[in-house]
């Protein structure tokens, strides 16, 4: 199982690890029943859930002898940014048409409402992982754009369900590395 973990929580909510992979495990509203989710928790002792009761970062639900955890309301609205203005973002990045090599106007931000419920798959409520798709996609339309060939670019429901990000992820990378490369010892005093 593969978790992400918002680091950045540690300083926020002053929460040790411990407390950070509970906390995750409730902004992800991850509580399947699931092996991996099970060992996980049980790393996580009562002392350190309780705390995060008694600091009212956590709140707990009971129903029918299964407890329900969830971030307070304050907490929530300080830390989660909702995946509608995620998707918005996303939305409003995303080229609204092309013209393509056949002269034909491409228009690129069809089914609003497939591609909204299929990032919301994708994304979730990760922060990260919507700024790491923001990053690919504005890195692909400058990439398209000063080559000539943002008329290949695919449309929104096409680059969500076959992963274009992942394409992009290793040239994003390359590129980044060839710059700090080229920068080494180019600094003046």
């Amino acid at each position: 199982m593969i978790l992400e973990l918002d680091t950045s929580l540690l300083e926020k909510l002053n929460i040790s690890i411990n407390q950070l992979v509970f906390v995750n495990l409730v902004l992800n509203e991850n509580q399947i029943n699931n092996q991996d989710i099970h060992f996980l928790l049980s790393r996580v002792s009562e002392l350190e859930i309780q705390d995060l009761i008694n600091r009212n970062i956590v709140i707990v639900e009971e129903k029918d002898n299964d407890k329900i955890y969830k971030l307070s309301d304050i907490v929530e609205s300080t830390l989660k940014v909702k995946s509608d203005d995620m998707f918005d973002e996303f939305y409003n990045t995303f080229p609204v048409y092309v013209i393509r090599p056949d002269g034909t106007k491409g228009f690129l931000r069809a089914n609003i409402n497939k591609c909204r419920h299929e990032y919301k798959k994708i994304v979730g409520k990760s922060l990260a992982m919507h700024n790491h798709i923001m990053e690919c996609l504005r890195w692909e339309i400058e990439n398209k754009t000063t080559t000539g060939k943002l008329s290949y670019i695919k449309t929104m429901w096409k680059w969500l369900t076959q992963h274009e990000w992942e394409c992009y992820e290793e040239q994003l990378l390359e590129e980044t590395k060839q710059q700090t490369e080229s920068l080494y010892g180019t600094n003046v005093i």
